[in-house]
C-alpha cells in the first residue's frame, strides 16, 4: 500500500531482536528510517546502559517491556511499559535498564534553515 512506511508487529520484533549475551546488554534495530525520521527498537537486559548522549532533533522513548531510568540533566525519570518521555534536540540524556526490556526510540529531524520550516509551520 503506497504510503505506509513501515509495519511491525511489536511483540514479534523484540523476540527476534533481543539482545542476548552481548557484552553491551543491548541491542538496536533500526525500523523505519527516512530523511526525516528514525523510528529504533532497542531491547537492552537489566543493567544495560546507553551513555550520555544527544540527538540531533525531538526525541520519544517510548517503553514497551521493562522499566528504564531516564537521566536528563541532573534529573532522572523512571519509564515503565506503557509511558513514554519526549526529549528536546540536542539535550543530553542517557538511559538505563532497570529491568529487561524494550523501547522505541523515535528520533525527528526538525526542518533545515532552507524554508522548510515556513512550509511546515503552514506559512507558505
Amino acid at each position: 500500500m503506497d504510503g505506509i512506511l513501515g509495519e511491525f508487529r511489536l511483540q514479534d520484533e523484540i523476540a527476534r531482536f533481543e539482545p542476548g549475551d552481548s557484552s553491551s546488554g543491548r541491542r538496536a534495530q533500526t525500523l523505519i528510517k527516512t530523511d526525516r525520521l528514525r523510528v529504533v527498537l532497542v531491547t537492552m537486559n537489566a543493567g544495560a546502559e546507553l551513555q550520555e548522549h544527544s540527538a540531533p532533533g525531538p526525541i520519544t522513548i517510548h517503553a514497551l517491556e521493562g522499566a528504564f531510568d531516564v537521566q536528563i540533566g541532573q534529573e532522572t525519570r523512571n519509564l515503565g511499559a506503557g509511558e513514554l518521555i519526549s526529549i528536546q534536540e540536542n539535550v543530553r540524556h542517557a538511559v538505563q535498564a532497570t529491568a529487561d526490556g524494550a523501547f522505541l526510540l523515535t528520533i525527528s529531524w526538525l526542518p533545515d534553515d532552507s524554508g522548510d520550516a515556513a512550509a511546515v509551520n503552514g506559512d507558505r
